[in-house]
């Protein structure tokens, strides 16, 4: 990639100078970008860092990366590294090195975070746009329990996420649906009271079960869809949905708790979606597009000893979920009626969290590098994107 290209540019060009002096001026920030990184994809990160080393002055924010990988490294050696990759940064490296999982990382990047809102943001991605004070306006205008932006597929205009395959109801300039994954933004307190990240999930499935616990606890999910946006670099090494070791078991042991937790082993309306899914996407991108009955067995009979352990814990959890104020299933499809009987539901009691987000602040100018001008492309200036 030349980084020196010259294209179209988003907002006012800011030298790498007057960026890392404006930092340093800003008051104590409300704002947390978390990432969960492990040492292959270092030359992913630093795209990532960079990135974030673009975005506007305001609102002030801070960087959490989180080390997700057991190590014999010295902790202050990793650190140096990655806040090398972007000195103008304030960055804060944790070292993750006991339970190395997505799961165990989520939960550090969770418990270290110490502003009052976060965005938890993929290791495989680059941000563009105004974000912050997009997601902000957004906050403030609508009770949303967890924003997320579109992602386009490498440097094009292909859209990666939100699928239009996925059900989602459109509601004044938001698409309500499940935020999977890529950059998830909200209030810190908010995940935090909900349960935070569930203990059982490891490589695979985390976000989809947080999503659901959010609405059921009456707090709505959806997307911005004309503001900043993502670019997904696919090539990033061990994908846990694309190309990670053992994904198949991963998989499968996500589908297994979530139908345990949530009361959708039977098979009826409410939770025909779940069974669709699992079988004509999840199973098929796991185990291949027709996976035999011995290959699935096998591997069920594999998890059972730590089925047996978890169950308890399951049980447990199950009869909390039932006291949850909405009961959604797994990847039950929202009809508009769900989707504006949580809305009222959240604009009830998103006050409480709301209080963080401060007074109104003036724009701020867009800060651009010249490597990201050339991938950088403003949503609203586009004619080709498909939606």
């Amino acid at each position: 990639m030349d980084r020196h290209a010259e294209s179209l540019a988003l907002g006012r060009h800011v030298t790498q100078s007057a960026r890392a002096s404006s930092r340093k001026e800003l008051e104590v920030p409300r704002w947390t970008f978390s990432i969960l990184t492990i040492p292959s994809r270092i030359e992913f990160l630093e795209r990532l860092l960079q990135s974030l080393a673009s975005l506007p002055a305001t609102p002030a924010f801070e960087v959490i990366v989180v080390h997700n990988a057991a190590s014999e490294e010295e902790p202050l050696a990793i650190e140096a590294r990655i806040r090398a990759l972007a000195p103008t940064l304030p960055v804060r490296v944790y070292v993750n090195s006991t339970d190395a999982t997505i799961g165990g990382g989520r939960r550090v990047q969770l418990a270290v975070c110490r502003t009052p809102l976060v965005a938890f943001v993929d290791d495989d991605l680059t941000l563009h746009g105004d974000v912050l004070s997009s997601i902000e306006e957004t906050l403030r205008a609508h009770p949303l329990g967890i924003v997320g932006l579109p992602s386009y597929e490498e440097d094009t205009d292909v859209r990666f996420k939100p699928r239009e395959s996925t059900p989602y109801v459109d509601v004044d300039r938001i698409r309500y649906m499940p935020v999977q994954g890529m950059l998830v933004a909200g209030y810190r307190r908010l995940f935090a009271d909900i349960g935070g990240f569930n203990p059982r999930r490891q490589f695979w499935g985390e976000w989809t079960e947080f999503n659901l616990r959010m609405w059921r606890h009456g707090f709505p999910t959806g997307y911005i869809l004309d503001r900043g946006f993502l670019r997904h670099w696919h090539k990033a090494p061990e994908s846990p949905t694309r190309n990670m070791s053992g994904r198949e078991k991963h998989v499968l042991w996500g589908l297994m708790c979530i139908a345990l937790e949530y009361d959708a082993v039977s098979i009826n309306e409410a939770t025909d979606a779940f069974w669709r899914l699992a079988q004509d996407r999840y199973l098929a991108y796991s185990f291949g597009e027709q996976p035999s009955s011995k290959q699935l067995l096998a591997s069920v009979l594999e998890l059972m000893p730590k089925l047996s352990r978890e169950f308890p814990a399951i049980h447990a959890f199950a009869d909390e979920a039932r006291r949850h104020p909405f009961q959604f299933k797994p990847f039950e499809p929202l009809s508009p009626d769900d989707v504006g009987r949580v809305l009222a539901y959240a604009d009830e009691e998103i006050g409480k969290y709301r209080g963080v987000l401060g007074e109104v602040p003036p724009p701020a100018p867009l800060v651009q590098t010249g490597w990201l001008r050339r991938i950088g492309r403003a949503v609203l200036g586009r004619r080709t994107v498909a939606h």
